[in-house]
């Protein structure tokens, strides 16, 4: 048994290494090569995240499945970034002077920051997840605000980080507001389950806030809501 074990697993390796050659889907230089067929890339990504499942089973039984298909799913997955500023620095400084007697903090500042999810609760693979924010920002007396910066981080269902993206929302400094997102598309052999999402926000390279929250994911066919504890309608400062 152990020899058979042994033998699959070698099988298994050589072909999540071919899937994630230099020059193939995964690989390093994969993201530039030209391509005749997408449904190509998302078999083998498919493939990839099925071939680490088996493999991990084989290792480690139900757990090693999930970290084994974690490997496909951490090749294959992609975060697309997108931001723009909608207040200008001037009119988001008027706004908190007006609400605190005409004054300004003492240090930089984030007045707001609310981030929220669609689809809602529930997505199937390949579709598309998206991670919306809204973002405020002012600059204190003693402090400007020089970098605001969001980070996306994906937990898949064994609990692990797979995927992160990351963008400056001000591009070229200053306060402001700002709407920035997150597009998660998943391989269609992605595993099933529970996937975390967590945001974190920066201000001029310190953490200054969090938003977390859970969503549901499924190859196809029927779906199960999750409780309502689980859903996700807005992801919840803390």
């Amino acid at each position: 048994m152990k020899k058979t074990t042994l033998a699959a697993s070698a099988c298994l390796i050589a072909a999540l290494t071919g899937c994630a050659a230099p020059n193939g889907p995964g690989g390093p230089g994969g993201g530039n090569q030209p391509t005749s067929d997408n449904s190509t890339t998302a078999i083998r990504c498919g493939s990839m995240a099925l071939g680490g499942a088996v493999l991990g089973g084989l290792l480690g039984g139900k757990k090693g499945a999930l970290k084994g298909a974690a490997v496909g799913l951490a090749a294959c997955a992609v975060v697309e970034v997108a931001s723009r500023q909608t207040s200008s620095s001037a009119d988001v400084e008027k706004t908190y002077r007006t609400a605190n007697r005409n004054a300004l903090p003492p240090k930089a500042k984030i007045v707001a920051y609310t981030t929220a999810v669609t689809p809602q609760g529930v997505a199937r693979t390949m579709e598309p997840i998206k991670v919306q924010s809204t973002i405020r920002a002012v600059s204190g007396t003693g402090e400007p605000v020089r970098e605001v910066k969001e980070v996306l981080i994906a937990y898949g269902p064994d609990g692990e980080e797979f995927k992160r993206g990351e963008k400056i929302v001000n591009d070229k400094g200053g306060s402001g507001e700002f709407d920035n997102s997150f597009t998660l598309r998943l391989p269609e052999g992605a595993p099933e389950g529970v996937y975390k999402l967590r945001t974190q926000l920066y201000l001029n390279g310190a953490m200054a806030s969090t938003n977390e929250g859970a969503l549901q994911v499924f190859r196809g066919g029927k779906v199960a809501l999750l409780p309502r504890d689980g859903a996700i309608v807005a992801l919840a400062s803390r």
